[in-house]
């Protein structure tokens, strides 16, 4: 029986607060509350887990990125776990749902591979986004909620787009540009958006300095190990 205080002690403090940073979770913290009992409740992703964490300890001495099948299970292990909230082992609600659409527009953005929803299409995400009770809090608060769901909107568009060719992708990521607000995860979805754009044209120094960013996050220089784990998964999706 494996150690499962052990495990959600990596779970709390290596994942769950950067996967409620990368899909603004912040205040409602749903990774923190919800995921663990999904973890546990998920017998095949708990294996991996505890694979990952005995490659971990076999390993110490190793920086990640000089392990490629070290890196490759984190890499697996982060995606699994972000992808959580769109698992049907739970009953959904309005947090779990909003999280759902930012994870399958992420990674409709990072295999090229247009959105595809379980449940719902994205006129019903639309028509719940527009129902969605008012913030709580100050102005300031309330401001910061609306601009992240501005921001993540523009995602999901340019997910949704990507069958009507790079230019669309284009021209949401300089939509997105001035909602950044200095955000990492926005750094790195931005970036995404970028090298998935292809250029059209357009000079590439741009999409090379994101190319750079993503490479300085997934060497070490992101703030928590999902953030640069997702920049490295980032690169490699792109790779020519």
């Amino acid at each position: 029986m494996p150690n499962l205080e052990s495990i959600r002690k990596v779970y709390d403090i290596a994942f769950a607060p950067g996967l409620d940073k990368f899909l603004e979770s912040d205040q409602a913290k749903w990774f923190a509350r919800e995921g663990f009992p999904l973890l546990v409740a998920n017998r095949p992703l708990l294996g991996q887990v505890l694979a990952y964490l005995t490659l971990v300890s076999n390993h110490t001495d190793a920086p990640l990125g000089e392990n490629a099948t070290l890196a490759s299970q984190e890499a697996r292990v982060t995606w699994a776990l972000l992808s959580l909230c769109v698992r049907s082992e739970h009953d959904g609600g309005e947090e779990a749902d909003k999280l759902a659409r930012r994870c399958k527009a992420l990674e409709a953005l990072l295999t090229g591979e247009p959105v595809t929803t379980t449940t719902a299409s994205l006129a019903d995400f639309v028509h719940q986004d527009e129902n969605e009770p008012e913030v709580k809090g100050s102005a300031f608060d309330r401001q910061l909620a609306k601009r992240s769901e501005d921001f993540w909107k523009l995602i999901q568009d340019a997910a949704a787009s990507q069958d009507q060719g790079d230019q669309g992708i284009s021209a949401t990521a300089q939509q997105s540009r001035p909602l950044l607000d200095g955000m990492e995860n926005r750094d790195i979805i931005y970036s995404i958006m970028l090298l998935r754009s292809k250029g059209n044209g357009e000079p590439s120094s741009e999409r090379e300095l994101a190319k750079r960013f993503l490479e300085s996050e997934a060497s070490g220089r992101a703030t928590n190990q999902v953030f640069g784990t997702i920049a490295g998964m980032a690169l490699r999706a792109f790779e020519a």
